[in-house]
């Protein structure tokens, strides 16, 4: 992208350079490359990185790009050189070109583990072999031999680096310190002996493994910490991944070309990185690794560790200046400090005269603070009781459970005797007992059934007010006994704009009675046990209005099932058996209850979405035209868009959008693989398949429950799951079909037998058409043939000529009605246009009957030939032969 300049030479020069240009084509070079850290050597740099490459090349093909693998030595220099365009190096190698080159990042990288979780930060791991013993904490490194990728190197260094600070170690502090350049370099000598500790960034050790050239297990990792998250082995803090930096000579307009090409490009581009995918993302914020190098002084901030004093003193003059300023203002105050004691000292004489006075003043007050120390205290004790009473409010899962023990912590105060919650009596006006706390017989009937404390009750709920009972208006109550001195009754509400749900009753024997603090106090309950019965009544009103909406969910559901049921009893029958099998497969694989059942409602709605198929094509007694299938299935997709429109349907819908799919890819609507598929539709698969093999369909016949099972196990690994073939040979082996729902094709119903006469029937004369005929040889229907005639119109070719089809159709009508009044029980077919053949017809009526004098065919010119077949294997073999 560097621009070739040549202002400076001369034009004649320059028409040479003009010339030459137009006379030797330039070779084709990329004008953008990207510069890439070689951590394990330049040729998995390319294989990890080529095909990033490829997908720029095809999305922006008006560039070529190019990958140049660097050195950890070689990356300044290709940025100082402007050899490359942009940059992927590790985040410390970002940091620095940001400072010294003014390179910004465009994108982050990121991978993805088994959990499909997106990963975009990395550390560094510390390690030894898991045999060295005598290595278990960083404080063990002293001495060792310490193998590290390079002194730049980020993850594979610097972070470890940072640990090793933090625990009072420096790189002196080892008795050898190699740099071996690759990180896999690092493993091989830890593996081998030749160190005795490495450090590498995280995910190294895994991707050796999952390259079979390490095991795990040989290797102990120190200082290791668990993130959330974070699948990998870890020893250190986690910083962002590496960045895509673009040089300052690179367009903005081209950076944001590549970035956005960057986050179009599919995860499985990069699974070198990751074996579950890997891709870009938005710019991470690379704070976290500036504060790291600040701490190590390491470049580009190596700075730090030659500061002189004057460079101190321009750095931080502010915050000595500040020093300064409050050394002066500690000297001032210290300075007035001591002009204070010097007054003092010539006033105690005047203090000490007012000492007598104090101490007479003191115990006056002394007596008056203990007044109101004993009533903070009792304060103190009522704001516990209300405190408590809130935490049973928050705790309660139920409204009546709530109010009593919010009683119950009420009388546990030592001041109140007794409380009860009313509330209306329903469909009247009238106040009842809902609750009280634990109490004698004698004072729940005295406090709560009493006429005069109904009365009370009544008024308070009336006038949505607070009432205070004296003890005069207690003394009526028969209830001398409990020397209750007052009663504070509290409207329940939601607010304090809402009307009385109930009131709140306390009864106190302190003879002073409630104080104004109290009251106060017990309002602010009262508010929070009206609001919290508000919300628990909106929460039953809420429930019961979504058992309904569940309900009338059920209920359409099952009403469009069940107009599938009327429309087509095999279809009907078939859900219903798929539903039963999928639920034995699923138990026998362990699935839970909740799953099951779900699994079961999805397998009754699995074929909803035929309700959008023509009969033409839904019942159709033969093999589909590729139009017809691909209608059929549009059935999954259908039923799918049905049922996700509804919200507590949506996972059913998902279920059964898949029990089409196939693990080789085969399958529709979606064309999933594997594990892409939910095991429940798996099953649901499996279930549907083992259900169509073994039912009766109108062109082919049904197979054994054996030949069916053997043919799942041929089909497994490939359309079907092996644990649920498995599952289902194991479980379907002893089932009864014949003891299933409609495990029969063949019309059930009236309405079903004229859907069938539909297609079987001769649309011009009534009768049974040949296609009729052959199913029934294909279904093997002749045992039941005692005899087999054909009756064959000739010179019918001429009469239409002569007379028009019109009147040739209306002479068939008729010359068939003839047929079926003269041959009672028989079955009639019309062949080939103009034949007839005739299954077990009256024996003798032909001998009774002529069919060309005494039937419409008189005086017309037609005649009839007349063919007998045996009902053995030659005569139905020719009479095939004529079908074809």
């Amino acid at each position: 992208m560097s621009l070739f300049q040549i202002d400076s030479l001369p034009k004649g020069w320059i028409l040479k350079l003009l010339f030459l240009g137009i006379l030797i084509p330039s070779p084709a070079i990329a004008d953008v490359s990207i510069g890439v850290l070689s951590l394990r050597g330049d040729a998995k740099v390319t294989e990890a990185w080529q095909p990033m490459l490829e997908h720029l090349n095809q999305t922006l093909p008006e560039h070529q790009f190019e990958l140049v693998p660097l050195g950890f030595d070689e990356v300044h220099l290709a940025t100082r050189q402007r050899k490359v365009d942009f940059i992927i190096a590790n985040s410390s190698f970002f940091v620095k070109l940001e400072k010294l080159y003014g390179a910004s990042a465009v994108a982050t990288f990121y991978t993805r583990n088994a959990d499909a979780v997106a990963i975009n930060k990395f550390g560094g791991v510390i390690f030894s072999n898991v045999d060295s013993d005598d290595i278990r904490l960083l404080s063990d490194l002293k001495g060792k031999r310490i193998a590290a990728v390079d002194p730049s190197s980020f993850g594979g260094w610097q972070t470890g680096l940072r640990e090793l600070h933090h625990h009072g170690l420096t790189a002196s502090s080892f008795r050898e310190l190699t740099f071996l350049q690759t990180h896999d370099a690092v493993v091989n000598a830890v593996q081998q002996g030749d160190a005795d500790v490495g450090f590498i960034r995280t995910g190294t050790l895994e991707q050796m493994a999952l390259e079979n050239t390490i095991q795990l297990s040989d290797f102990f990792v120190l200082a290791e910490r668990n993130v959330v998250g974070f699948p990998y082995r870890l020893s250190t803090a986690l910083y962002p991944e590496w960045p895509l930096a673009k040089l300052p000579h690179v367009a903005d307009t081209l950076a944001m070309e590549v970035a956005i090409a960057l986050f179009n490009m599919p995860e499985s581009t990069l699974v070198f990185h990751s074996a579950y995918g890997a891709g870009w993302t938005l710019s991470q914020n690379y704070q976290p690794v500036h504060e790291l190098l600040r701490e190590l002084k390491l470049e580009p901030y190596t700075y730090l560790n030659n500061l002189t004093l004057i460079d101190t003193l321009q750095r931080y003059w502010q915050y000595l200046l500040i020093t300064l300023l409050v050394l002066i203002a500690s000297a001032v105050v210290l300075l007035y400090v001591v002009h204070m004691n010097r007054r003092l000292q010539s006033q105690q004489g005047t203090l000490s005269q007012l000492n007598n006075q104090l101490e007479q003043r003191v115990e006056e007050r002394t007596n008056r603070i203990e007044s109101l120390l004993e009533h903070e205290q009792y304060l103190r004790r009522i704001v516990q009781t209300v405190a408590d009473v809130n935490q049973i409010i928050i705790t309660s899962s139920h409204r009546i459970e709530m109010l009593k023990s919010a009683c119950d912590r009420l009388v546990s105060h030592p001041e109140y005797r007794f409380a009860w919650v009313a509330g209306f009596k329903t469909g009247v006006i009238e106040a009842e007992r809902l609750v009280s706390s634990y109490g004698s017989t004698e004072q729940l009937v005295a406090l709560t059934q009493h006429q005069l404390s109904l009365k009370h009750v009544k008024n308070v709920i009336q006038d949505n007010t607070l009432r205070i009972l004296t003890a005069s208006d207690l003394g009526n109550l028969n209830a001398d006994t409990l020397e209750l001195t007052s009663a504070a009754l509290l409207p329940l509400r939601s607010d304090a704009f809402s009307t009385a749900m109930g009131v709140l009753c306390v009864y106190t024997h302190r003879p002073s009675g409630f104080d104004d603090d109290e009251i106060s106090m017990l309002e602010q309950l009262a508010g929070d046990l009206g609001f919290a019965m508000h919300a628990f009544i909106r929460r039953d009103e809420s429930e019961r209005a979504e058992a309904s909406r569940i309900s009338n969910y059920e209920e359409t559901i099952l009403a469009m099932v069940d107009l599938i049921e009327k429309r087509d009893t095999y279809t009907a029958g078939h859900t219903r058996r798929v539903a039963c099998y999928a639920e034995l497969i699923a138990r026998k694989m362990g699935l839970d209850e909740q799953e099951v059942q779900q699994l079961v409602k999805a397998s009754t709605l699995h074929d909803i979405g035929k309700i959008i198929i023509p009969d033409a094509v839904l019942l159709k007694p033969g093999s589909l035209t590729p139009l017809e299938y691909e209608l059929i299935k549009q059935h999954v997709s259908v039923g799918y868009e049905t049922l996700s429109a509804i919200e507590m349907y949506k996972d059913l819908a998902e279920l059964m959008r898949h029990h089409h799919e196939r693990l080789d890819g085969s399958g529709y609507p979606q064309g999933l693989k594997d594990g892409d598929i939910p095991l429940p539709a798996r099953i649901m698969a499996v279930a549907d398949s083992f259900d169509a093999m073994t039912s009766n369909r109108i062109y082919k016949p049904r197979k054994t429950v054996e030949e069916a099972l053997a043919e799942l196990q041929r089909l497994a690994n490939i359309h079907y799951d092996l644990a649920v073939v498995e599952a289902a040979v194991e479980t379907l082996q002893s089932i009864d079909v014949d003891s299933q729902p409609h495990a029969e094709q063949l019309p059930d119903s009236d309405l079903e037998r004229q859907r069938f006469a539909y297609f079987f029937n001769d649309q011009l004369t009534g009768l049974y058409n040949a296609e009729y005929l052959r199913f029934m040889l294909q279904r093997e229907m002749h045992k039941h043939f005692h005899s087999l005639q054909m009756l064959l119109l000739h010179e019918f070719a001429a009469f239409n000529v002569k007379h028009g089809w019109h009147a040739g159709n209306q002479l068939l009508q008729a010359f068939a009605s003839w047929l079926q009044t003269h041959c009672p029980g028989a079955m009639i077919f019309r062949v080939m246009g103009d034949d007839f053949v005739i299954i077990n017809a009256p024996d003798g009526w032909l001998q009774t009957n002529d069919p060309v004098t005494d039937s419409p065919l008189a005086a017309t010119g037609v005649q009839v030939e007349q063919q007998r077949f045996n009902c053995d294997a030659a005569g139905l073999e020719a009479i095939q032969d004529y079908l074809r």
